[in-house]
């Protein structure tokens, strides 16, 4: 007992010791230190230099006058707009923007050096424009160039999934204050006009357009009549209008506007016309139907699709196989992964589906590509989507015979006979047949209104 009593006793002044102990630490610590001459002076900072500066602009950031270098207090964003630089020469002003541009972007650099030498360097460029125009266009022009060739790839690229994915037509980019491209056609679409008692804007109406998408399996699309440029466009925030119109689609792939569908976009454009206090000119259903009717009866005697396939003439191929091949000649496989897409670009540069490559029922995105494995590769044109102009069965059969060669098969149709100079004849002359019968109805293969049609 007497020994556990001595034991608790030796803890606590152990543990008095130490609190006391602690105390006299932060007492120190706290010690006012008498103000010494050197503490009035700036601290020194030797300029920061990244690991990939080059010899040379080591050399002349060393070699700076002392006369240059004047104290500065440190600045936050925007507050060293004044600076300006203090050398004319634009060689100088180079070496010192790829010097700043080193140091901003230095692992060895804290943040706020990084921060103000990069803002320092963006002045010395300014400067260093204004004081030679030529160089400065040269280097804007340059940089412009290659700004403007790596988005370019970025929208192929985009356009190219858009296209495997969907197969709809993309829209293209316009800059803002500029009408957007009309869409409604009256080949294809039922329009109803809605007239607005005062011009309403963009921002109002968007709001309003919710069911004004799809009517059942076709399209719905509003546009606005714009009075800067008297002309239709989609309707965009930020634009005021006189007028709309709204259109649902005839008929598509999915089949002919029918009635059930037809009383589904009525309702929903009597709904936005009471919202804007506007009138609607709504057409007769049985009319409308009947002419869906008759365009779909067109499209179907119009919707071709031209397959040529490639038979292997040895051993099976694998999936796996197949799928290298056709990435390494530059086709993209869509997004059911059923199917690799063929691009090529239109007229204003846009990547469009040319033609697809099919490997019996195989799902490259989901089937074990080492084990499906077939003696069949289809090339599938889809003849009304294609524009006539770049000869699209041609470069089917192009390609249909660089496959046959490079992987030891050869080229038949959908019979399995072998494709001959006298069957490309008459292929081409009902292709023929099929431009002519879609140019007559104002729709040409591959314009915008023909790949709507063709389409779910």
């Amino acid at each position: 007992m007497e020994l556990q009593n001595a034991l608790i006793i030796a803890g606590v002044v152990l543990l008095l010791l130490l609190v006391a102990y602690n105390r006299w630490q932060i007492h120190k610590a706290r010690r006012v230190r008498p103000l010494m001459p050197e503490d009035d002076l700036p601290p020194m900072r030797e300029p920061v230099v990244g690991k990939t500066t080059q010899p040379e602009t080591q050399a002349r950031l060393k070699e700076a006058p002392a006369e240059h270098v004047s104290r500065r207090e440190p600045t936050l964003g925007q507050a060293g707009k004044g600076l300006q630089p203090e050398r004319d020469d634009p060689a100088d002003v180079a070496t010192a923007t790829v010097a700043a541009h080193a140091a901003a972007g230095s692992a060895d650099a804290d943040e706020i050096v990084a921060d103000e030498v990069a803002v320092a360097a963006g002045h010395a460029e300014a400067g260093a424009a204004a004081q030679a125009d030529v160089h400065a266009d040269t280097r804007q022009d340059a940089h412009s160039e290659a700004h403007s060739e790596t988005h370019a790839d970025s929208r192929a690229e985009a356009h190219a999934q858009a296209g495997g994915q969907s197969g709809a037509k993309a829209e293209p980019a316009v800059p803002d204050g500029q009408p957007t491209p009309a869409v409604i056609d009256p080949l294809i679409d039922c329009i109803v006009p809605m007239h607005l008692e005062r011009k309403a804007s963009g921002d109002r109406i968007l709001p309003l357009t919710g069911r004004l998408r799809r009517a059942g399996t076709k399209q719905v699309h509003i546009e606005g009549l714009r009075a800067e440029t008297n002309a239709w466009e989609a309707v965009t925030a930020g634009h005021q209008y006189e007028d709309l119109q709204v259109a649902v689609q005839l008929a598509n792939r999915s089949g002919p506007l029918n009635a059930l569908e037809f009383s589904e976009f009525v309702n929903a454009v009597e709904a936005l016309a009471e919202s804007l206090d506007a009138s609607a000119d709504l057409p007769d259903m049985t009319e409308t139907v009947a002419n869906a009717r008759e365009l779909d009866g067109f499209a179907a005697g119009a919707d071709v699709q031209l397959g040529v396939n490639v038979i292997s003439d040895g051993a099976p191929w694998s999936a796996a196989y197949v799928q290298t091949v056709a990435t390494q000649d530059g086709l993209v496989l869509s997004r059911d992964g059923t199917r690799f897409i063929r691009y090529e670009p239109d007229a204003d540069g846009v990547q469009k589906p040319l033609f697809t490559l099919q490997f019996g029922d195989t799902n490259f995105l989901r089937d074990d590509l080492t084990l499906n494995a077939g003696r069949q590769i289809t090339l599938l044109l889809d003849v009304p989507q294609a524009p006539q102009d770049i000869k699209p069965f041609k470069t089917v059969c192009e390609y249909g015979y660089s496959l046959a060669q490079r992987m030891g098969a050869q080229l038949v149709d959908d019979n399995m006979r072998p494709l001959t100079e006298a069957s490309f004849v008459a292929i081409f002359t009902q292709l023929e047949k099929l431009y002519d019968k879609l140019e007559a109805r104002g729709m040409p293969a591959g314009s915008p209104v023909a790949v709507r049609l063709f389409s779910l």
